[in-house]
């Protein structure tokens, strides 16, 4: 099927717009809200935002309840023994409690003496070093804590290969961009301290740590980053062991795994220089202009494991047409909670295309997407909590009928009667509950 003509698509573009808006900073015009009727977003139970049977609390934590919906998704707050973590959405919240056990054992590692001595004595000096290794390789490398040197050496060779190394890295991040001021010297010096730190093996050790845990080395969890960050430091630059450290944590496991299971090994065993440069690859095999792929790489919204998600989730659901605007949305998007969506998005675009049916064309809205399948049927799918009937969606009700084919909404949460009512008067089938993508 081709894509739909310009007015229906001018429609089509408002719905998530306007759904979204709040959540991606869109706005919606005075003259639609005047006009609107709405309900207001209610607040609930965790336990009615949450899969059936999660938990909500447990030792060491618990998750406030009730919940105020807020342009859709839940604002939950975790609290636990070692902090309290805000998180938009149960997709988030879920993978925040999923990591409570991952937090108490970093914590437990962190009282062990040989790891307070391990850290004082690695503090100062890899600091330092990093720096070092960055701004003059071949004239520092000798100075780096011992520990640091041996992986710096196994890693590259010799000291020159070192400054190859980075030079080239430098040179690189500089071409691509077009400009040589400005926040590309910041990017370059982001870079290069990346590149430092997995030549020293703190990144590695991190990554292997993250891996025993079942945590995304990546979260955001702000519990996790910085002790998760000491502990790599002190294995490495401290002499601490990392197998007396795993071997501390033995016997643990749980739900924290489970979780990551689902993730690539890319994630576990490249750098994230590594898997811009395999993903650039393979967005460029399916079609993609190369500085695009690179611009979207480049996006800090989505961290290593996103990036490698979302290039597996246009991989999912084969060729189709307008995977170029789908690029160019991620990489426009800020903020994690919006990467998320659109990766959570690609992944109920393929959970629930019907049975031999597959996607023709993807049609990129205001902030999101949706489907046009080769079946003719227009598919949006929302991974939201609960769809209340808000301003923004009573504003396009009237004006869905001109949406071309069969129309259907997929929802992963709930739907509020008089939203599902309106929908279904709009010319909408909606399908709700089906769970997290």
């Amino acid at each position: 099927m081709s894509r739909p003509s310009p007015p229906a698509l001018a429609i089509a573009s408002t719905l998530p717009m306007l759904v979204l808006a709040g959540l991606f900073g869109a706005s919606l015009p005075t003259a639609v809200r005047a006009q609107a009727r709405a309900e207001a977003e209610p607040r609930l139970r965790a336990s009615e935002l949450l899969p059936r049977g999660t938990r909500t609390s447990g030792k060491g934590w618990r998750v406030e309840s009730p919940v105020q919906l807020e342009s859709h998704l839940g604002r939950f707050v975790l609290r636990t023994d070692w902090g309290t973590v805000e998180a938009h959405g149960s997709d988030i919240v879920l993978e925040r409690i999923a990591e409570v056990p991952a937090i108490a054992q970093l914590d437990s590692i962190s009282q062990v003496d040989i790891f307070a001595q391990a850290l004082a004595q690695s503090a100062q000096r890899t600091g330092e070093a990093i720096v070092r290794v960055v701004s003059d390789p071949v004239g520092t490398v000798q100075g780096l804590p011992s520990g640091i040197a041996r992986l710096v050496r196994r890693t590259a060779g010799k000291v020159r290969d070192v400054a190859t190394s980075i030079g080239d890295a430098a040179v690189r991040e500089r071409s691509e961009s077009g400009r040589e001021g400005g926040s590309d010297g910041e990017n370059d010096s982001e870079a290069l301290v990346d590149f430092g730190m997995e030549l020293a093996g703190i990144n590695k050790a991190r990554r292997e740590l993250a891996r025993e845990l079942g945590i995304d080395p990546y979260t955001r969890n702000p519990l996790i980053q910085d002790r998760l960050g000491k502990l790599a430091w002190a294995s490495v630059a401290g002499g601490f062991s990392m197998k007396a450290a795993l071997g501390s944590i033995g016997g643990f496991a749980g739900e924290a795994l489970s979780a990551a299971t689902r993730l690539d090994d890319l994630v576990w065993n490249a750098s994230p220089d590594e898997i811009r440069r395999v993903l650039e690859k393979r967005l460029v095999d399916r079609g993609i202009d190369g500085r695009a792929a690179r611009e979207f790489l480049r996006n800090g919204a989505f961290t290593p494991t996103r990036q490698v998600a979302f290039v597996e989730g246009l991989e999912a659901l084969g060729p189709a047409q307008g995977e170029g605007d789908v690029l160019d949305l991620a990489t426009g998007i800020r903020g994690e909670a919006h990467a998320r969506f659109l990766v959570n998005q690609l992944r109920m675009l393929q959970r629930h295309l019907a049975r031999g049916d597959g996607v023709q064309s993807y049609v990129v809205l205001e902030q999101a997407l949706a489907a046009q399948t080769r079946n003719g049927q227009y598919l949006i799918v929302l991974p939201v909590d609960r769809l209340s009937w808000t301003d923004d969606l009573r504003a396009v009700a009237s004006e869905a009928r001109s949406l071309p084919g069969n129309r259907r909404i997929v929802v992963s949460g709930s739907v509020s009667p008089l939203c599902r009512r309106e929908l279904a008067r709009a010319g909408f089938a909606v399908k709700a509950g089906v769970g997290r993508p």
